[in-house]
């Protein structure tokens, strides 16, 4: 067979994919809203009943491996941890083609009270339907039963095996019960699309191969209480100092001044050629001090914050979490009240940067696929592969060698968001890119 007649053949099985898209994407819509009845919360979200909603993700899953079976996967269950289920979904290839997978999430964030009483309800306004978890990322969901239920409606058969991976856990980074389970189960892939959200009105499908690292710690500075008119004698000439008092606030300051330091720093020392001068930070969240109640006549004798900071590719949690560290201690040790009550951290969670590299086979045919879907939409082709905004499970499947990328129809600038959306008429979008994607890499 000639080039020419293999690109023919090529585009018509495209054309029968996309008909087959077109005919079922008011399915793939019923699906999504059926998704965001089922209350999936995380039932380790801040703030949350952890049991109001236990359970909620493998019933989430239960229903979407019915729809999967219903276009000819075969569906597994891995349950690492009881009462959280995550569902793999198999399309057997031919044989002698790469797997490719599909990684979505089924958890959500906690609701918030937005427009819509019922966050469980999707609306439909216009193209955009409301409802929690429509952009994050069960709409992702949708689109893959769509491209695997266009597949097999055209009889397209590939040579290699199709899998949906649908986790539970992604938003406490738990992928120990999640992604990583999954893996260690058995079902890995040669290759793994994550559509997370990385679209908005005018950035469609952008396609992420890189994501920063993060790390959420909290250090406690130590003070001394005593009465509130005492602070004269604690901080002037003339009176007994230390030994009167000390304010864990104006100590939690100068550590604070020191992390400043540090993040001034890390603009010039932190870099990555994806990401632009000065994107990697060190972000105050949450200060809190007390005596161990609010007590403003009082030296407060404990003063606590919470970080979260973002470093790049190539270096990891570790050689973070030391640097930090030796830069607090030597700023601590020129105060003779900090150097005799040293800063105390807590290193809380911290999730891997993500790479794959953007001149891989892998990248390249996505790539492609992304522009072609796009350039039906009138959106802008993209000539490599770009950095994305928030972290995914794409790092547990890099960290097994296996290459994986980011692009998906939801609006990351509406997830966790009270408002929460999608826009519709983006799902069959994302499927013919899933489609597209698949044909590239497994072959038929």
């Amino acid at each position: 067979m000639s080039a020419q007649e293999s690109a023919r053949g090529a585009a018509r099985v495209q054309e029968k994919v996309d008909a087959a898209i077109l005919k079922h994407a008011h399915e793939a819509e019923r699906l999504l809203v059926e998704l965001v009845a089922v209350p999936s919360v995380n039932p380790l979200q801040p703030g949350v009943d952890t049991a109001s909603y236990a359970g909620g993700e493998s019933r989430a899953n239960e229903l979407l491996g019915d729809w999967l079976r219903g276009v000819g996967m075969e569906t597994h269950l891995v349950e690492a941890e009881e009462g959280r289920a995550n569902l793999v979904g198999v399309r057997r290839g031919t044989g002698g083609g790469r797997s490719l997978g599909i990684n979505a999430h089924i958890d959500t964030v906690a609701p918030q009270q937005g427009r819509f009483s019922d966050p469980w309800k999707a609306q439909r306004v216009g193209n955009l339907l409301y409802g929690l978890g429509t952009t994050d990322m069960k709409a992702a969901h949708a689109a893959a039963w769509l491209a695997m239920k266009a597949l097999d409606d055209a009889g397209v058969d590939l040579a290699g095996d199709l899998h949906i991976h649908s986790v539970v856990g992604e938003e406490t980074m738990s992928h120990g019960i999640g992604t990583t389970a999954v893996l260690d189960a058995g079902f890995g892939v040669d290759a793994v699309l994550i559509p997370e959200p990385t679209s908005s009105d005018d950035d469609l499908f952008r396609l992420a191969n890189t994501a920063a690292g993060n790390y959420l710690f909290s250090l406690t500075v130590r003070g001394k209480s005593t009465h509130w008119a005492s602070r004269n004698l604690a901080i002037r000439a003339g009176g007994g100092g230390d030994a009167v008092g000390v304010n864990a606030i104006d100590k939690g300051f100068y550590i604070y001044t020191a992390m400043r330091q540090l993040e001034e720093q890390w603009a010039f020392s932190k870099r990555h050629p994806q990401f632009p001068p000065g994107a990697f930070i060190i972000h105050p969240g949450v200060l809190h001090a007390d005596i161990g109640f609010a007590a403003a006549p009082y030296f407060p004798d404990r003063a606590r914050f919470d970080y979260l900071l973002s470093f790049p590719p190539g270096e990891t949690s570790e050689q973070i979490r030391r640097e930090v560290e030796a830069h607090i201690t030597a700023a601590a040790a020129l105060d003779p009240w900090l150097a005799a009550h040293p800063v105390e951290f807590e290193w809380i969670d911290t999730w891997p940067p993500a790479y794959t590299d953007p001149s891989s086979d892998f990248a390249r045919i996505a790539l492609a696929a992304r522009n072609d879907v796009v350039t039906a939409l009138a959106a802008a082709p993209l000539d490599a592969p770009q950095p994305n905004g928030a972290q995914s499970d794409a790092s547990f499947y890099e960290a097994r060698g296996i290459p994986a990328l980011v692009c998906g129809p939801g609006n990351l600038l509406v997830a966790h968001a009270a408002d929460e959306y999608v826009n519709v008429d983006l799902v069959p979008a994302a499927a013919r890119m899933i489609v597209r994607t698949a044909l590239g890499w497994s072959g038929e």
